[in-house]
């Protein structure tokens, strides 16, 4: 009989330590069958850039109490709650990774890095003068801690930002007053979290805001973007792009957007590195540790996300 909370992690946080009057027990939904013990979860945790079938599952655990993402999103998770579950995301841990990824888009467009990889490093008549971060007029729309991060990282090297929030407050503008800053930044970053009001936030009404030859650039959700309002500005070579997030994702070989020379796509790969598992680890275990003193987690979603 299983007496103790079930705890139930997957692979790449095997390692963590549970408080006493907790068992853990390793699984993969996209791999793992399932056993008595996973069925008997109250704590669990999906495997980070699993499936559905990782979050599908909890239909299989009658008892689950807790659902642990590791993901600062929590649009993929939402359709299949029920009552009774609480919802707890990773908020933090992924500022680093996705600020490192941010960076790296912009000045792969902007020093037109990608270029120069076509042209194998060998055609040196491409050389040119070309944009620096430095001094680059920069909106970021999501000023929670992604946002902030990538904000520390783009001001460290000159830039000047301007974060953008839904209802604004402290240093953020509202949505609903930011249109002279989108009109006249040369980088709009959106990294807000996917939800009604967000999806097709960058529709063809907001993309045609922006100014000739501005950087847009996607590390929240793909569905954020109206990817045919998005394809036809690039096409007309009005905009540059920088997307590690596309909808629909993945995105079809034979996508147009694959064979644009101002367009770089990365895989959803924002938050994917080795620096966010010591972080996903502390946020569990302090978690576990938490509840066993009858303490409610951190970053539990309430309400409206």
């Amino acid at each position: 009989m299983l007496g103790k909370m079930q705890v139930i992690v997957p692979p790449e946080i095997a390692d963590i330590e549970v408080p006493p009057g907790f068992d853990k027990t390793i699984y993969d939904a996209g791999h793992d069958a399932l056993t008595e013990a996973v069925a008997a979860a109250e704590f669990y945790v999906p495997t980070y850039l699993g499936g559905s079938r990782t979050i599908e599952v909890i239909s299989q655990m009658p008892k689950l109490r807790y659902l642990q993402l590791l993901t600062a999103g929590v649009d993929k998770a939402t359709p299949f709650l029920r009552d009774g579950v609480t919802l707890i995301n990773a908020r933090g841990v992924h500022d680093t990774s996705t600020a490192e990824l941010t960076l790296a888009l912009a000045l792969a467009s902007l020093r037109n890095l990608a270029g120069y990889i076509r042209a194998s490093n060998q055609d040196w008549t491409i050389r040119g003068v070309e944009p620096s971060l430095w001094g680059k007029n920069t909106a970021i729309i999501g000023a929670g801690s992604v946002g902030n991060a990538i904000r520390r990282v783009f001001e460290a090297l000159g830039a000047k930002v301007q974060m953008i929030s839904r209802s604004g407050g402290g240093s953020s503008l509202a949505l609903g007053e930011a249109d002279p800053v989108i009109a006249t930044a040369d980088i709009v970053i959106l990294v807000v979290p996917l939800t009604p009001e967000t999806r097709k936030l960058a529709d063809e009404k907001f993309l045609s805001k922006l100014k000739t030859s501005a950087l847009f650039i996607n590390v929240a959700r793909g569905e954020v973007t109206d990817t045919e309002a998005l394809l036809a500005q690039l096409q007309s070579g009005r905009l540059r792009a920088a997307l590690d997030v596309t909808d629909p994702e993945p995105l079809p070989e034979d996508h147009p957007l694959w064979r644009l020379d101002n367009c770089i796509i990365s895989p959803h790969v924002g938050g994917a590195t080795d620096g966010f598992l010591p972080n996903a680890r502390l946020l569990v275990q302090d978690n576990l540790r938490r509840i066993s003193r009858g303490e409610e987690p951190i970053n539990v979603i309430n309400g409206e996300y």
